[in-house]
């Protein structure tokens, strides 16, 4: 009976999908898997059993994990749950909870958009007005509304402004200056939610005190209503004493008392004959005159820069009312960017960008439009573009429900208010996971939540391309409800991105994109239907996970440099004892038990956390042990007369290559490290090198399948194949 070797030298490629076990053509299926649960791959092509996690503490419910780094030694993990936030540090001391003026629920976790910098993270979502948690002190942070900045006088709030209204509603407001003064509507555009906004009569704030009907409300005057016309608006005709006035949407009626001041004396009308109180005529929508009483000497424009108008009961279209209130919505995304705060997608305005003054967080104010002021702009697709993400990487990124775009910029200038495009370039829209920079490019899931793409630019093309990546895995994405990345760790140098799973399970993504390795494994727990990943988060080379195990809800630390083969473990040191108090978390649970590279057993821990052990011991790791397992592909073999696929095939033995690893079960049989000649008390070596097993029984689809029945180190690095036919 002929035989031929195959061999295997790498899992590069992951888990492979289901559908594609007939693409034999494909390097896929030549370095991937059919399963590899609860494996890590890395770079250099091998897998190894991941790392456990570390019990960390108790959350109080269901919980989404958000990242804060003051500095390398100042890092946090904030657990945000229904009108909560505990912020513990990285061993999981609980070291605040903050509940008073906490605005979220826990159905609204998941679209909470975030950023931080330096000792402030913003927190957003479209149905509260954002907040600011501010660390005040080592192990003390505040949590408060988003506060624009004002100016001196109190008389200007520096935030956004819009008009909702149709262009051409007007109001007129009862007095130029004082309280209570009435807000009149042409159309019926006000609700009770008016109250306590601010509504602008051109640039001048009213603060509204009282809702009357839909057309009609209440308000005090924050200054004088006295508006800014623009340079030299003013026109005087030879030998006439009639001023011509430029003013665009000027709403006003002939008749009407208009009291112009500010102007430049000029063509022989001096400044107290061209300024003062006048009854007007109007020309247009855009222009007026008045009579002075003073022929002027010359026909020419003038009155200076620095012209202004004042009138009682003036209807105007220029008005705009707050961008961000409870009417309005409030916005849904938050970045910093190029030294600038970048708010996105309210629900009044889903398409809208706002962006700070640069260097000041909390100034939006527009200004005159130079280049250090607040930049205000909506995309305007041809689809309604709802802004879900803004993310600061190569270019500002956004990411809506409907699309992909960026900001395109020069090489030697930055974003400026007259200096902005959004360009459009993918159209597959984002889901609400949050996107994140990994390996020169930026994850996001797509809405359908189904696949994960990388927002990647390519020079070439001179744009944004949106690959996917779970293209040969997409098995493994199930409605992803949250994200984090990891850059390496301080054992090995590996990055991963870490997608959770609406079914509680974890997607994990290897990528070297300069050595061409892409790869999917997928981690879960034991009992996976009542153990649950539910949020994750990195700080450096530390991952943070929010588990939920059957009704409780905890923090947990996956770290390599822990080297646990458990999870939800606790690891204890000490005198040679049988007994062990592991703590209350522990109490009437049954753990799997390591000490010293060997593995105790399970063990029923007491009411009072504690378990007694058959032999004594110095070390003791006591956790939940978890499955795995390595499934090659089925053996493909191509002969000069055809392929063998499909047909009966026997892999007779398998040379397996293992590094470090001190258990496994290849297609049944144990791998022996053991001699019973050996010392039993004594802790085997881990072991390295080349282990031949044997196999029985024909199969259509010959594969190996490795497994532990052990919590012990395990690292394939590939294998090698006798397979007879």
């Amino acid at each position: 009976m002929p035989t031929i070797k195959q061999v295997q030298t790498n899992f590069s490629s992951g888990e492979v999908d289901p559908l594609l076990r007939m693409r034999v053509d494909t390097g896929a299926y030549q370095n991937g898997a059919a399963t590899l649960r609860n494996c890590s791959l890395l770079n250099t092509g091998g897998i190894s059993r991941r790392s456990g996690t570390r019990y960390l503490a108790t959350l109080p419910t269901d919980s989404r994990l958000l990242p804060f780094e003051f500095s390398s030694s100042e890092r946090y993990v904030f657990a945000l749950s229904n009108a909560r936030l505990d912020v513990f540090s990285t061993s999981g001391t609980l070291l605040t909870t903050i509940t008073s003026g906490v605005p979220w629920t826990g159905a609204q976790l998941r679209q909470i958009s975030y950023t931080q910098a330096a000792d402030v993270m913003i927190l957003c979502h479209p149905s509260w007005a954002p907040r600011v948690v501010r660390r005040t002190g080592a192990s003390s942070f505040t949590i408060s509304a988003f506060t624009f900045d004002t100016s001196l006088d109190g008389n200007k709030i520096y935030q956004p402004y819009y008009k909702f209204a149709d262009d051409a509603v007007t109001i007129s407001v009862s007095a130029v200056s004082g309280t209570g003064v009435t807000i009149t509507a042409s159309s019926s555009v006000f609700t009770s939610a008016y109250v306590g906004t601010i509504v602008r009569w051109k640039d001048v704030e009213i603060l509204i005190t009282a809702y009357t009907n839909g057309t009609t409300l209440v308000g005090n005057i924050k200054g004088t209503l006295e508006g800014s016309l623009d340079i030299n608006p003013l026109r005087t005709e030879h030998t006439s004493d009639v001023v011509e006035v430029t003013h665009a949407l000027h709403g006003f009626a002939t008749g009407q008392s208009v009291t112009i001041s500010g102007a430049n004396g000029f063509a022989g009308i001096s400044f107290a004959q061209i300024n003062g109180t006048f009854s007007i005529t109007v020309i247009d929508d855009n222009r007026y005159s008045y009579a002075t009483g003073h022929n002027a000497n010359a026909s020419e424009d003038g009155g200076g820069p620095s012209v202004k108008f004042t009138s009682s009961t003036t209807s105007t279209r220029d008005w705009s009312e707050q961008t961000y209130s409870a009417v309005n919505g409030y916005p849904g995304a938050v970045a910093f960017h190029e030294n600038r705060l970048w708010f996105g997608g309210s629900s009044a305005v889903p398409d809208g960008l706002w962006a700070s003054k640069i260097g000041l967080f909390f100034n939006f104010d527009v200004g005159e439009g130079l280049d250090d002021e607040s930049i205000q702009i909506t995309i305007g697709s041809e689809d309604i573009s709802n802004v879900k993400h803004i993310v600061s990487n190569r270019d500002l990124q956004i990411f809506t429900a409907s699309g992909e775009f960026f900001v395109p910029r020069s090489s030697t200038q930055t974003v400026t208010p007259t200096a902005i495009r959004i360009a459009r370039q993918t159209p597959f829209g984002s889901s609400d996971v949050t996107p994140l920079p990994f390996d020169g490019a930026t994850l996001f899931v797509q809405g359908s939540g189904k696949s994960v793409r990388e927002f990647v630019y390519n020079d070439s093309a001179n744009g944004y391309a949106s690959t996917d990546i779970t293209l040969l895995s997409s098995h493994l994405i199930n409605s992803p409800i949250d994200m984090a990345v990891l850059f390496g760790s301080t054992v090995r140098g590996e990055q991963y991105a870490l997608v959770v799973n609406n079914d509680g399970t974890m997607a994990v993504f290897n990528s070297a994109r300069s050595e061409n390795v892409a790869g999917w494994t997928t981690w879960e727990f034991g009992s996976k239907s009542v153990n649950l990943f539910r949020s994750v988060c990195t700080l450096g080379e530390l991952v943070f996970v929010a588990v939920q195990r059957n009704l409780t809800y905890t923090l947990e630390l996956l770290s390599d440099a822990e080297a646990l083969t458990v999870d939800s473990a606790v690891s204890l040191t000490g005198s040679a004892s049988t007994t062990w108090t592991l703590g209350a978390y522990y109490a009437n649970k049954v753990v799997d038990v390591v000490s010293s590279n060997m593995y105790l057993g399970t063990y029923t821990a007491n009411g009072s956390g504690v378990i007694t052990l058959t032999d004594s011991v110095t070390k003791v790791i006591a956790g939940f042990t978890y499955p795995v397992e390595i499934t090659t592909l089925p053996v493909h073999l191509q002969l000069p007369t055809g392929s063998l696929l499909g047909m009966p095939k026997r892999i007779n033995r398998v040379l397996v290559g293992l590094n470090s690893t001190l258990s496994c079960v290849v297609s049944n049989n144990r791998l022996l490290l053991r001699q019973v000649t050996d010392d039993l008390s004594v802790a085997p070596a881990l072991f390295t090198g080349i282990k031949e097993f044997f196999l029985l029984g024909y199969n259509r689809e010959a594969k190996v399948t490795i497994t532990q029945d052990e919590p012990l180190p395990l690292r394939v690095l590939g294998m090698n194949m006798e397979v007879s036919f």
